[in-house]
C-alpha cells in the first residue's frame, strides 16, 4: 500500500511538474515581466535547461583533469530561410588546489570546480544559398524560428556542415563569395597565386581540382570577414582541411565570377 502510495504520488508530482513547465511556455512578456524576481529566476533557469540537450558524461580526452563540459542547444531557424542555427554552452572547471608540484600532483584525485562559461554559436544551410537571401531581413517577414527544417536536424552530430559565422549575412556572403571563387579558377586558375599542388582526401589534385572537391557545404568549418581595401569585400572559409581567402569586388546582389580579383588556398593539418 506504501508503495503504491509512492508511485501514485511520484506521478501526480511528474504531471504536475509537466503541467506548470507547459503553462510557463505559453506566459507572454507583460506576464513574465510581472514574476517577482524569485519566480523569474526561476522560469528562467528551467527555459535554460529545457533547450540544452542531454551532455552525456565528462569527457577524458588526453587531459588527466576534467576542464569543461559542453552542452549545445536545439537547432533553430535564423533570419535567414534555409539557414538554421545552434548554440554550444562551454562550463569550465578549475582545480580547487592549484598544483605547486607538478611531479607530485594528483591530477584526476584533487578535486575541480566550476568557475566560468563560453559561449559560441554554428549555423548549417539546410538548402544550399542563394543571392537572392541577401537582405532577406530588409525585403521579407522574418521566418518563424521554430521551422520544421531546422528543427528537425540531429543535434548531437558533430560536422555534418555545422560551421561558425559571426552572423547569417556573413554566412551567406561568404559562402556565394566561395561559390563563384570555385568557377572563376576553373576558368582562370592564375587567380590562385600559387596554383601549387595539394592533397585533399589523399589525392593529388591542383589548385582548380582541390576547390572543386571543396565546394561541399557539409566539409564546411568556418567562415569570416578579413580586411579589403575600398570597394572590395574579402572572406576566409574553413572548408575540408583548407582556408581559403576569396577577394572580389563588392556587390549588393551578390559576386559574379568575373568579381572574383584573388584566391588564396592555405592548407592546414588537423591534431586530433
Amino acid at each position: 500500500m506504501g508503495c503504491r502510495f509512492f508511485v501514485v504520488r511520484l506521478l501526480l508530482g511528474v504531471a504536475l511538474t509537466s503541467s506548470a513547465v507547459h503553462a510557463a511556455d505559453k506566459l507572454n512578456s507583460n506576464e513574465r515581466r510581472a514574476l517577482s524576481a524569485r519566480a523569474a529566476d526561476r522560469l528562467a533557469r528551467q527555459d535554460l535547461l529545457s533547450i540544452l540537450m542531454p551532455s552525456g558524461r565528462f569527457p577524458k580526452g588526453m587531459v588527466r583533469q576534467v576542464r569543461s563540459m559542453w552542452f549545445i542547444t536545439k537547432s533553430n531557424g535564423t533570419s535567414v530561410p534555409g539557414l538554421c542555427a545552434r548554440d554550444t554552452l562551454i562550463l569550465n572547471y578549475g582545480p580547487v588546489n592549484a598544483p605547486v608540484d607538478t611531479d607530485t600532483y594528483n591530477y584526476e584525485g584533487e578535486p575541480v570546480a566550476p568557475f566560468g562559461v563560453e559561449a559560441s554559436r554554428q549555423y548549417r544551410f539546410v538548402k544550399p544559398p542563394t543571392a537572392s537571401l541577401l537582405d532577406w531581413e530588409d525585403r521579407h517577414p522574418l521566418p518563424s524560428i521554430w521551422r520544421g527544417e531546422c528543427r528537425a536536424l540531429k543535434d548531437d552530430e558533430d560536422g555534418g556542415g555545422w560551421f561558425f559565422a559571426p552572423d547569417p549575412e556573413t554566412a551567406v556572403r561568404a559562402w556565394l563569395a566561395f561559390r563563384v571563387a570555385v568557377a572563376a579558377v576553373q576558368a582562370k586558375p592564375a587567380l590562385v597565386q600559387p596554383c601549387e599542388t595539394y592533397r585533399p582526401a589523399g589525392k593529388k589534385l591542383d589548385c582548380k581540382a582541390t576547390l572543386a572537391i571543396l565546394d561541399d557545404l557539409d566539409k564546411l568549418n568556418e567562415v569570416e570577414t578579413c580586411p579589403a581595401l575600398a570597394g572590395q569585400d574579402c572572406f576566409k572559409i574553413d572548408v575540408g582541411s583548407f582556408w581559403i581567402t576569396v577577394t572580389n569586388r563588392a556587390s549588393a546582389d551578390g559576386p559574379t565570377p568575373a568579381d572574383v580579383e584573388a584566391v588564396k588556398i592555405e592548407e592546414y593539418i588537423v591534431v586530433t
